[in-house]
């Protein structure tokens, strides 16, 4: 959110006109959307759940598909398709949207701590190092009713974009493993809902889980 106020005053514009002039249209992202604080979902899309206060045993289940996402703003506030994410991240570690300059500095990490020592973070991109040796790098997202996340290879060659339904469930990082790896990561199984996503969601990626190539 604060780099979103900072795009407003450096530029004097809305941060998602800026989003859209910058990224969108010149990337030709035709699926994604900064909704603002509209509510209403494109068609077709698939439907959002979330339990609101927690996993609690018996705790209610809510449909929270039309939601109005400005309270995540520049943190989250976005709708999209599997395809797109995936373009986003060729694009962008292909060399294709920013200087080479920007994107050293965009890829220089530093690590996220001693409890994920397989996680660096740059300049909103994280590296992951899998249980195979592999890197991809990225970022996940959630807001109410969904958690999604999109990875790719260093040179934007192999992309995964996805996204449970929910915001209790699922488990991203063994489905990131099972792509790239060929199989879960170590102690953790896919749930159903690592099987089968649907939907676009608001964090701006799609619900079915897909992996483009060029």
């Amino acid at each position: 959110m604060l780099a979103g106020l900072v795009v407003e005053k450096a530029t004097g514009r809305p941060y998602g006109r800026e989003v859209e002039r910058r990224v969108l249209r010149p990337l030709g992202l035709r699926a994604t959307s900064v909704p603002g604080t509209r509510a209403a979902m494109p068609r077709p899309s698939g439907r959002a759940y979330s339990v609101l206060v927690g996993p609690d045993p018996g705790t209610a289940i809510h449909d929270v598909t039309e939601i109005n996402p400005s309270a995540a703003w520049s943190a989250g506030e976005m709708i999209s398709t599997t395809g797109d994410p995936n373009r986003f991240h060729r694009a962008l570690l292909g060399g294709r949207l920013l200087p080479k300059g920007q994107l050293k500095k965009m890829t220089t990490t530093v690590p996220v701590g001693a409890q994920s020592p397989n996680l660096r973070y740059g300049l909103a991109l994280m590296s992951r190092r899998l249980s195979c040796g592999k890197e991809v790098w990225g970022h996940g997202g959630g807001i109410h009713g969904s958690s999604s996340e999109a990875v790719s290879t260093r040179d934007g060659g192999r992309a995964l974009a996805l996204d449970f339904n929910s915001d209790w469930a699922g488990d991203g990082t063994a489905v990131v493993e099972a792509e790239f790896c060929g199989r879960s990561a170590p102690g953790r199984t896919h749930d159903a809902s690592g099987r089968d996503f649907a939907g676009p969601d608001r964090a701006g990626h799609t619900g079915q889980r897909r992996a483009d190539t060029p």
